[in-house]
């Protein structure tokens, strides 16, 4: 790679790593401005590696993804109260690195078909992960398997962090005494 790729590739993470950080530091709709003066770059370099802030946000989310998800949706194993708790440690931990990307995206979620459909796919990644790990939920009766969806979902873990006020470790006893509660019931 020559001296001007390399730079271009820097260049281009750089304002990747600048949006995120400018969202989970909760600044949900970044400025191309703000994005360059935090990548250290030129307002200008900004449009050169995106087409518009559109393709900067989907990008930078399919980065988040490369980060946290794959690292943080690994199987869990042992009995059913292991894998309840070792699935809301691994929630918790992702649920905290995304709640500001994911803040972001969900502002423009109605107005963007392709970040509609992303975020989709990473709600159904999470309740197959739950599916996954979790085979118990099979068991359940429907509206109770789809409480358990919902109760491990980054949405309620915004609610109870978010609106409810809880701490990380209040919204993990939260949710998990919800899922056992819920396959205690089968």
């Amino acid at each position: 790679m020559d001296g001007r790729t390399a730079r271009s590739a820097k260049n281009r993470q750089a304002v990747l790593d600048a949006v995120l950080a400018l969202m989970e530091e909760g600044n949900p709709r970044p400025t191309a401005q703000t994005v360059a003066e935090r990548a250290g770059v030129a307002t200008r370099s900004v449009f050169h590696h995106f087409a518009d802030l559109e393709s900067l946000y989907l990008d930078a989310a399919q980065t988040q993804m490369t980060r946290h998800w794959v690292p943080l949706l690994r199987p869990v194993t042992g009995d059913t109260v292991q894998r309840v708790h070792d699935l809301v440690e691994l929630r918790a931990e992702l649920y905290e690195r995304i709640s500001g990307t994911r803040r972001a995206a969900l502002l423009r979620e109605h107005e963007s078909t392709v970040l509609a459909e992303r975020l989709g796919e990473s709600r159904a990644a999470l309740r197959a992960h739950l599916r996954s790990n979790l085979p118990e939920l099979e068991d359940l009766e429907p509206p109770a398997r789809e409480a358990a969806y919902a109760a491990a979902s980054w949405e309620s873990w915004e609610v109870l962090r978010r609106h409810q006020g809880l701490t990380v470790d209040g919204a993990r006893a939260a949710v998990g005494s919800v899922l056992t509660a819920l396959l205690a019931g089968r």
